[in-house]
């Protein structure tokens, strides 16, 4: 039997201009005719059961179908830029955004600032 193995690709922009976001792209898209409205509903189907009772079993679970959910909370309670979610050539991204570092604001010396995380 084959298996089409691919892997999962996560971003962390570390340039100095793009220090904001971290994407995390998973290539499959949507499983088994979920649509990208009814998984921003929290709506699920489970993809791998085995993998899922794991899971479940270790507490891991909170309820299914509310991992997006909990991701929008978590950014609006620590006042984080909303996250985004796309669906495009069957794959499925997430970037999660911060908010930039004090050192980022405008009219601020870079070298200075940065010295001043050193410390």
């Amino acid at each position: 039997m084959a298996y089409n193995v691919c892997a999962i690709w996560i971003w962390k922009y570390t340039k100095l201009s793009l220090n904001d976001r971290l994407e995390v792209t998973s290539p499959g898209g949507l499983y088994n005719g979920l649509t990208y409205e009814e998984v921003m509903n929290g709506h699920s189907k489970i993809r791998n059961k085995g993998i899922a009772n794991i899971f479940s079993q270790m507490g891991l679970v909170e309820a299914w179908g509310s991992g997006i959910k909990r991701i929008l909370n978590a950014a609006e309670e620590y006042g984080l830029p909303k996250p985004r979610f796309q669906e495009f050539d069957n794959m499925f991204r997430v970037e999660l955004f911060r908010n930039s570092f004090p050192m980022m604001e405008e009219n601020r010396n870079i070298g200075e600032a940065s010295e001043k995380y050193r410390e």
